[in-house]
């Protein structure tokens, strides 16, 4: 790393204006770098400033030494970069240092130079070049023109594919720069042993073979270059070396391996008696040209040694290019693609192939290539004469160009090809002549472009230094110009706004910016590398929105003050605290007024629990948020029971519950609750309800409640009952007593009719005929007798309690929907719902169904 170091005294020279704020007698304690830019090219210089803060961040006086990790820096912090890219600017201050990174860009183009080194055979390679600034800073440029060999090969970035190994030069040249360089093209690795389309050899006689070696393109080497071969042939035998013996005619596979690196071809081995064949091509030249006939034969050797040409027939001929005819029993040949191409012939079995070049044919006329096509003005082209044959083949020609319509000055001639420059928009016409001396004829050629708009170069904003509102949006209307002045169009803006890209929304509203903040603001406009800054004030709008810091849910708690923060957003989600709200609320929910916790907060006090709609009003906003008035801390407990007048073996529910300072209802936790009664056992059901067992009769029967330090009392009267309820009320035992009066007068029945009872042979007893048998069957008789008629009197039920042995039925869906419901409610739920509050059937909270009768005073007594 090169570091330049140089110390510099800050006097009162190198200070801010505000020379009354530097303290020298201070210590500083941190160092901040300030520069004019992040981005600068290789040729610009850039003066850098620091300042000395002390513990209090007053800028202090003291030497600062600057450095550079390249290029150079004075004393005066002014940096004269060398090479391009990101350099780390230090300013150091005893043992305060800061740094800045500064980008260092190619400067402007001084000469050119290539930069593609090597290249491969039959493979894609990209022509690339430089442009180097004064200090050899590399730029790439996609706009020079190429020759290879002295031959124009293209402009821009062509991609040039070698037809064979060799040295190659290559020349780029761009507006007054030229560069050349030499080039080395090279086969690739060893990929596979190409052999012949078909080998031929007779039998019994021996064959050299000879595969070809080449690389992933098909390009031929050295042979050797795979290492040592092993063969192997599927007839006949064959050596190491590829020395091959032929035996039986036939088709037979040899394959030639060298490590990873194989291949197969076929062996031919026809009948001794067989003769020799080649291909003939008459007449017989280095070259051929496309759209000329040649004739195809063979010669042909036969087993006594004749030699001669032969036509074999069109069928037994084909070609990798052009077209066969036949005329008069000859075979003619009319190639048509230029470059290398293949014939075969097939004689009585003998394949013979000759590989030969075919270049273009006569010129029958010329055009004018432009290469871009679309001409711009500033920008580089190319401009050639172009000859095309028959077959449609092109080649460039060194033709002469002169300017019919433009700037002659603008045309630049570069040997076989010209260079294009426009300077002006509109049409450009050219003509080319090209005298061709193969034909004799001179061909001329026009061609007629239109010329487009240079590059950008300057872009134009409205706004600079205005002041406009929020809510109104503003056009900053974009102008467009390339360097000679003209106005252009449809060109592609990036936005920044205060340092974020906002590309996509500036490009929705057609250039015109919508505020969202107000104060100062940065635009600018990028384009191509072009750029553009405007800063304008931005003043605030008015009020669109309310914010709330509850927007879930608002809960508060009856008779306690809850503080809400609200704020206003103005169109552009301005933030302001919410100061002269408004509610829907009216008093006897709550009351909400301004909160003493600060600007924005409002206190509210919840009177009546519920859940509300609150909607905040300012301005023309207003916005609704969920309300939610708990009940507060109970301050009063109450127990309710459904009746005040009880009999013993009743059953009853109690039901307690709290209310707070605005009578809301408060629900009690029965874990907390406890319940002492003075006439029987309670039991816990559900939610805020106890079912009381009435067993002790008197008057002012009463329940002591206590919850939370709050007692309460419930007071009713319990009517005794006979037996004291322990089989029900009064009239079950009044029933059960006159079924048990029944049985007694019944027995004393059968008693008498028995003491009546006289035998036929006037003894009251027979002593003959008596026996314990007897005796113990009068006795089963007596019982039978007595048993008979108190099943009777039992199976009459009294008149209170019809049917209520014949229990509904119910499915558990409707048992449960009735339990819930009675437990909501904590009143039992009737089967019938129209016998709500009479006598009938009823589910409680336990699913328990019971039969209630209800009394003319409104009692209740259980049944069943």
């Amino acid at each position: 790393m090169l570091l330049s170091t140089m110390p510099v005294d800050v006097d009162s020279d190198h200070l801010s204006e505000n020379n009354s704020t530097i303290m020298p007698s201070s210590s500083p304690v941190r160092i901040q770098i300030s520069s004019p830019t992040y981005i600068m090219s290789a040729d610009e210089v850039v003066t850098f400033s620091a300042k000395l803060y002390d513990s209090v961040n007053s800028e202090v006086a003291g030497d600062i030494i600057w450095s550079s990790t390249n290029g150079t820096i004075t004393d005066e912090g002014t940096f004269y970069p060398w090479n391009s890219g990101v350099i780390t600017i230090q300013a150091r201050h005893t043992n305060l240092t800061d740094e800045f990174n500064i980008t260092v860009n190619p400067g402007i183009g001084q000469s050119l130079e290539i930069s593609i080194a090597t290249g491969q055979v039959l493979q894609n390679n990209i022509l690339t070049a430089n442009l180097l600034d004064a200090r050899g800073n590399p730029n790439p440029t996609d706009q020079a023109a190429w020759s290879i060999d002295g031959e124009y090969f293209g402009q821009g970035n062509p991609v040039w594919i070698p037809l064979d190994i060799g040295t190659y030069h290559l020349t780029a040249r761009l507006y007054q720069m030229e560069a050349t360089s030499t080039v080395e093209v090279v086969a690739g690795s060893p990929y596979e042993f190409l052999f012949g389309n078909e080998i031929l050899v007779r039998s019994g006689s021996q064959l050299q073979l000879e595969p070809n070696l080449v690389d992933a393109n098909g390009y031929s080497m050295d042979p050797n270059l795979a290492g040592p071969q092993l063969w192997f042939v599927e007839n006949g035998s064959i050596n190491n070396t590829g020395y091959y013996y032929a035996s039986h005619p036939g088709m037979w596979n040899v394959t030639v391996s060298a490590g990873p690196v194989s291949g197969t071809g076929t062996i031919r081995v026809v009948p001794a008696d067989a003769t020799a064949s080649s291909l003939a091509i008459i007449p017989s030249d280095d070259v051929y040209y496309a759209g000329e006939m040649y004739e195809l034969a063979s010669f042909r050797t036969d087993t006594l040694g004749f030699s001669g040409l032969i036509t074999p027939p069109i069928t037994n001929f084909t070609v990798s290019s052009g077209t066969l005819s036949q005329e008069n029993g000859r075979v003619y040949w009319t190639p048509m693609t230029m470059g290398v191409h293949t014939i075969t012939v097939d004689d009585s079995g003998i394949i013979s192939t000759t590989s030969v070049t075919v270049d273009h044919g006569l010129a029958i006329d010329t055009r004018i290539k432009m290469t871009p096509q679309n001409l711009a003005v500033g920008q580089q082209s190319t401009v050639v004469v172009q000859a095309y044959d028959l077959a449609g083949n092109s080649w460039n020609v060194n033709g002469s160009i002169e300017v019919l319509i433009g700037n002659q000055s603008t045309l630049v001639s570069q040997q076989d090809y010209y260079i294009l420059i426009p300077d002006s928009v509109g049409a450009f016409a050219v003509r080319g002549s090209w005298f061709d001396e193969a034909s004799g004829i001179l061909f001329e050629s026009q061609s007629i472009e239109q010329v487009g708009f240079g590059e950008l170069a300057v872009i134009e904003l409205n706004g600079q230094g205005q002041k406009i509102p929020i809510d109104v949006p503003f056009d900053l209307n974009p102008r467009f110009f390339d360097s000679y002045g003209n106005q252009l169009s449809d060109i592609f803006v990036n936005w920044t706004i205060d340092g974020e890209d906002q590309t996509l929304s500036m490009s929705l509203l057609n250039y015109n910016w919508i505020p969202t903040t107000i104060g100062s603001h940065e635009i600018q406009a990028n384009a191509a590398g072009v750029f553009s800054v405007v800063s304008l004030t931005v003043s605030a709008g008015e009020a669109r929105q309310i914010i709330t810091n509850q927007e879930s849910g608002f809960v508060v708690e009856s008779g306690v003050e809850s503080d809400i923060f609200i704020q206003i957003s103005d169109s552009r989600n301005n933030l302001a605290p919410a100061e002269t709200v408004s509610t829907n609320l009216n008093s006897t929910i709550g009351e909400f007024v301004p909160s003493i916790a600060g600007r924005g907060y409002w206190t509210f006090t919840g009177n009546v629990s519920g859940e509300y709609s609150l909607t905040f009003f300012q301005d023309d906003a207003d916005h609704t948020i969920p309300l939610i008035v708990n009940p507060g801390q109970a301050v009063q407990l109450f127990g309710e029971i459904e009746s005040k007048d009880y009999k013993q073996g009743d059953i009853a529910l109690l039901r307690v519950y709290g209310v707070d300072i605005n009578n809301n209802k408060v629900s009690v936790e029965p874990e907390n609750t406890t319940i002492s009664c003075t006439s029987g056992p309670d039991k816990f059901i559900t939610s805020d309800t106890w079912e009381l067992e009435i067993s002790k009769s008197g008057l002012d029967r009463s329940c002591s409640i206590t919850w939370n330090g709050l007692v309460t009392q419930a007071f009713f009267d319990v009517e005794s009952v006979l037996l004291g309820g322990a089989i029900g009320s009064t009239n079950t035992a009044m029933t059960i007593a006159a079924v048990l009066l029944g049985l007694i007068l019944t027995t004393m029945v059968v008693l008498v009719r028995r003491a009546n009872y006289e035998p036929e042979d006037g003894d009251w007893f027979d002593d003959d005929e008596y026996d314990d048998e007897d005796y113990y069957d009068d006795e089963e008789d007596e019982e039978y007798s007595e048993e008979e008629p108190k099943a009777a009197v039992v199976a009459q039920p009294p008149p209170s309690v019809q049917n209520t042995n014949m229990v509904p039925t119910l499915s558990p869906q409707e048992k449960t929907r009735l339990a819930v419901e009675a437990g909501r409610l904590g009143v039992m739920q009737a089967i019938d719902a129209s016998q709500q509050g009479a006598s009938g059937w009823y589910v409680d909270v336990s699913s328990e169904i019971q039969y209630w009768n209800v009394g003319p005073d409104g009692s209740w007594t259980r049944v069943s």
